[in-house]
């Protein structure tokens, strides 16, 4: 099996085949690049912008350089994926008149839509890029090959997102973890605690800690303060002050928000109002 290490920053494209221990632990975080991460294993929660898929071997989860996520894993199986990386200007350079090939990662709404299903990929032989991709990567001038089959998986990709949903339950969560989880996303702005949880869904509260974090991957309070800081986020670049946020979301003072904030996204909320606020307003 080929297992190619994260390589060089400097390249346009990369290609890596991990496979790790199942107590691996990776923290929230978006990239300078657009990802594409095929799933191997069948162990794994994906987070994306406060949402949470349950994945199963060879889903897709797309993700752009604004998106923030992280994989969890559900169990201390070994963890195994397959990623390609590439730089937003790789595939925008290409002289295309009818199609635009970013479209996925530029014009989709941020943490949405973001997951292919097994069935979408193997109906669709996505996995042949992969191997395609693997086979060329290495090889000298070979620059042409990689931009091509790229080219042809993010059109695909395009074709299969864009493509009208037929509902469909996708959630292997019990049913109680998913009203519970759907009770804390409708009152994420007030208080939510472990024994208001219980004695609303009927549930010891031990039990239903161990509940969601065996479906979830994470704990009840991780999954809250998550979708907290989400809906920060959405505030602060509609210009709501700070402190102002603070209280919105649920937060009883401020330095509590202000560390959770800054450990979920990665910076200070002030921060991230500089970096993002001319984003959100050349979107409108």
């Amino acid at each position: 099996m080929a297992i190619h290490p994260m390589i060089s920053q400097e390249r346009d494209i990369r290609y890596f085949h991990s496979v790790s221990p199942g107590t691996f632990n990776i923290p929230i975080h978006s990239h300078n690049v657009n990802e594409i991460f095929l799933c191997i294993s069948d162990n794994i929660n994906y987070y994306v912008e406060g949402n949470i898929y349950e994945l199963e071997k060879h889903d897709i989860i797309i993700t752009n350089t604004e998106e923030l996520h992280r994989p969890i894993l559900r169990t201390t199986d070994i963890y195994e994926r397959k990623i390609i990386q590439f730089k937003p200007e790789y595939l925008a350079l290409l002289p295309m008149e009818d199609i635009n090939p970013m479209h996925t990662y530029e014009l989709r709404e941020t943490g949405k839509n973001n997951i292919i299903h097994a069935s979408e990929t193997l109906e669709n032989n996505l996995i042949y890029y992969f191997y395609e991709i693997n086979k060329y990567y290495n090889k000298e001038s070979s620059d042409i090959m990689l931009k091509t089959l790229l080219l042809q998986l993010v059109i695909k990709i395009n074709d299969i997102l864009n493509k009208p949903k037929i509902s469909k339950k996708t959630s292997k969560s019990d049913p109680k973890v998913i009203a519970v989880q759907n009770y804390i996303d409708n009152h994420i702005d007030t208080l939510i605690t472990l024994d208001l949880l219980s004695n609303k869904f009927f549930i010891d509260k031990y039990y239903l800690c161990h509940l969601f974090k065996k479906h979830k991957g994470i704990t009840i309070m991780e999954y809250i303060h998550i979708k907290r800081i989400e809906k920060a986020k959405s505030l602060l670049l509609e210009g709501i002050p700070v402190i102002q946020v603070c209280y919105l979301i649920g937060f009883n003072d401020y330095s509590n928000f202000y560390k959770k904030f800054k450990k979920i996204v990665g910076m200070a909320p002030k921060k991230y109002i500089e970096k993002y606020t001319h984003i959100s307003k050349s979107s409108l």
